[in-house]
C-alpha cells in the first residue's frame, strides 16, 4: 500500500513564511499592515486569495495586482524556505507508515523542486519516504492526477490539505483523507460538507 501525501500544510508547517513574505512586501512599498483586516492565514485558510485579502484590506486594485504577483514570485526564495518547518506529528507519522509496512509518496506542486527536497531534508522528512514527486502550481490537480495514474495500485490512498489533493484523488479513485490545520480550515471543510482529520494521530486510525 502506498500513501501519496501532500507536503504543505500536511506534514510541513510553511505558514509562517506566506505571511512574512507579504508583511515584507508593503513594508518596502511603505504600506502599513492593515490592523482591521481579518487574520491573514487564517483568511487564506476559509478559501481565499492573498490578492482578495489585500482588497479587503482596503488596498486600491493596482497595488493588490501587484503586490499579489509579487507575492507569487517571492514565496519560494531561500530566506523563506528557511521558516519551514515540520508538524510536530509529521516525523512520528511517517515512522509510522514505515514500520506498518507501507511507502509514502510526497506529492507536492511547488516551483523550485530542487528546494524542497533541501527543506524536506533539512527537516528529516525526506530519508523517512520512498520518493518525491513536485509538479508546477498551475493546474496542479491535473498534473498530479496524470503524474500519478500509472503509479497508482488497488489499496492505495491520498492525504492532503486542501481540494487539489481531494480533486485529484477523486479524479484517481482514490481513498483521500484531507486535515483542517494546513492551508484550508475545518470551516472551510465544513461549508463544503467534508470531514476534515484534525492531525495525523487521526490519519493514523483513518489509515487503519
Amino acid at each position: 500500500m502506498t500513501l501519496y501525501c501532500d507536503v504543505d500544510g500536511t506534514l510541513l508547517d510553511s505558514s509562517a513564511r506566506h505571511e512574512k513574505l507579504l508583511r515584507d512586501l508593503l513594508a518596502v512599498r511603505n504600506l502599513a499592515w492593515p490592523a482591521a483586516a481579518p487574520d491573514y492565514m487564517r483568511y487564506k485558510a476559509d478559501g481565499h486569495s492573498t490578492k482578495a485579502w489585500l482588497a479587503l484590506a482596503g488596498f486600491a486594485p493596482e497595488v493588490c495586482n501587484e503586490t499579489a504577483a509579487a507575492w507569487r514570485e517571492g514565496i519560494e526564495k531561500p530566506e523563506y524556505l528557511a521558516m519551514d518547518r515540520p508538524y510536530p506529528d509529521a516525523l512520528d507519522f511517517l515512522r509510522w507508515l514505515r514500520a506498518s509496512g507501507r511507502r509514502c509518496v510526497l506529492i507536492s506542486a511547488r516551483q523550485n523542486a530542487d528546494a524542497l527536497r533541501e527543506t524536506l531534508d533539512r527537516c528529516g522528512i525526506l530519508p523517512l519516504v520512498e520518493e518525491l514527486l513536485v509538479v508546477p502550481p498551475v493546474q496542479a490537480e491535473q498534473r498530479k492526477a496524470a503524474l500519478l495514474r500509472p503509479r497508482i495500485a488497488p489499496g492505495d490512498a491520498m492525504l492532503g490539505d486542501t481540494e487539489v489533493d481531494k480533486t485529484c484523488a477523486e479524479t484517481l479513485g482514490l481513498p483521500c483523507a484531507v486535515l483542517d490545520r494546513g492551508f484550508r480550515s475545518a470551516a472551510f471543510w465544513e461549508a463544503h460538507g467534508v470531514k476534515a482529520l484534525h492531525g495525523l494521530e487521526e490519519a493514523k486510525r483513518w489509515l487503519r
